[in-house]
C-alpha cells in the first residue's frame, strides 16, 4: 500500500516522460525490424529473380550461339552463290533433294525458334533487375525478332503491310516457330523434312526463301541482310574469339542491301532496343555510315 501511495505521489511529468520514452522505443524498434524484414525480402526476391534469369540465359546461350553461327555461315555462302539459283525451288518444298533450300530455312528457323522460347520464358521473370549483360542478351533476342516481323524496317518504301510477303506477322511467326518444337527442343533436320511433307504449316516461311535473290524488286533480301548484321553483332558479343567478325566484314554485309532506306531505318530503331551503346552494334552503325558515305560519293 505504501508503494502505491509513493507511486501516485510521484511527479506526473516524470511518469509521462517514461511512458512516451517506452512507446517511442517500442515504435522505433518495430519500424527498424519491419524495414529490415522488407529489405531482406527484397534482396531475396532480387537474388532469386537474377538467379533464374541467369539460369535461363545459360540454357539458351550455347544453343542460340551455335544456331546463329550456323546461319551466319549460310548467309555468307548465299552472298557468294545467290546467282546460281539454289533457293529457286518453285514451291517444290517436299523434295528432300533440295538440300540448300531446306537447310537454309532450317537454320533460320532454328535461330528464330530459340529466340521465341527464350522470350516466352523470360516474360515470367522480372527483367527490371537483370544485370547489364543479361539485358544485352535479351535485347538482341528482341531485336532479331523485330527485324523479321516489323514493317517499320521498310518505312518510306512502297510496300503493302497487310500481306506478309517480305516480312512476317508477329503472332503467326510465333506459331511457325512453335511448329518446330518437339518436347521443348528444336526438331532434327529429318523431322523438319517430315514436317514439310505433311502440310503447309510453314508455308509463309518457305515462300519467303523460295527464289530469294539480291536483284529482285522486293525487300525480303534487305530484311535478311539486316537480320545478318544483328546476328554478327550478337555472335561478337557472346561468342568465341574464333567466331569474331571484323568491322570490314560488317561493311561488306551492309553493302549487300539494295535499298539504303532499310539501313537508315535499322539504325534509327537500334536505340529503341537499347543496343546503340553496345560496342558490337556500333560496328553496324559504322558500317551503315560507311555505306551511306560511299553512296553519296557515287552520286
Amino acid at each position: 500500500m505504501e508503494k502505491l501511495i509513493n507511486l501516485l505521489s510521484t511527479n506526473t511529468d516524470l511518469l509521462w516522460a517514461a511512458l512516451v520514452s517506452a512507446v517511442v522505443s517500442t515504435g522505433v524498434s518495430y519500424w527498424f525490424k519491419r524495414r529490415e524484414t522488407v529489405y531482406k525480402a527484397k534482396v531475396e526476391y532480387e537474388y532469386e529473380q537474377r538467379k533464374k534469369l541467369r539460369q535461363l540465359i545459360g540454357r539458351y546461350h550455347g544453343r542460340l550461339l551455335n544456331a546463329a553461327n550456323s546461319m551466319n555461315y549460310r548467309l555468307w555462302n548465299l552472298y557468294k552463290n545467290w546467282e546460281k539459283g539454289w533457293l529457286d525451288v518453285d514451291g517444290d518444298y517436299a523434295n528432300i533433294e533440295l538440300y540448300y533450300f531446306r537447310s537454309s530455312v532450317y537454320r533460320f528457323l532454328n535461330v528464330c525458334t530459340l529466340i521465341r522460347q527464350l522470350e516466352s520464358e523470360a516474360i515470367l521473370l522480372d527483367a527490371r533487375i537483370a544485370q547489364k549483360d543479361d539485358f544485352v542478351f535479351l535485347n538482341y533476342a528482341a531485336a532479331l525478332n523485330w527485324v523479321m516481323t516489323d514493317a517499320a524496317l521498310i518505312d518510306g518504301l512502297q510496300y503493302d503491310v497487310f500481306y506478309q510477303t517480305d516480312h512476317f506477322f508477329s503472332d503467326q511467326f510465333r506459331q511457325y516457330c512453335d511448329k518446330c518444337l518437339i518436347n521443348d527442343g528444336f526438331i532434327s533436320i529429318d523431322e523438319f523434312s517430315n514436317l514439310l511433307s505433311e502440310g503447309d504449316s510453314l508455308m509463309a516461311v518457305l515462300q519467303y526463301f523460295d527464289g530469294l535473290t539480291q536483284d529482285e524488286n522486293r525487300f525480303r533480301w534487305d530484311r535478311l541482310v539486316s537480320f545478318h548484321l544483328l546476328l554478327m553483332a550478337f555472335i561478337n558479343s557472346f561468342g568465341y574469339s574464333r567466331q569474331y567478325t571484323s568491322q570490314g566484314k560488317f561493311i561488306q554485309v551492309a553493302k549487300q542491301v539494295r535499298n539504303l532506306k532499310v539501313l537508315e531505318n535499322l539504325e534509327a530503331w537500334l536505340p529503341r532496343h537499347d543496343l546503340e551503346r553496345n560496342s558490337e552494334v556500333k560496328k553496324i552503325i559504322r558500317a551503315i555510315k560507311a555505306v551511306k558515305k560511299e553512296d553519296l560519293l557515287i552520286l
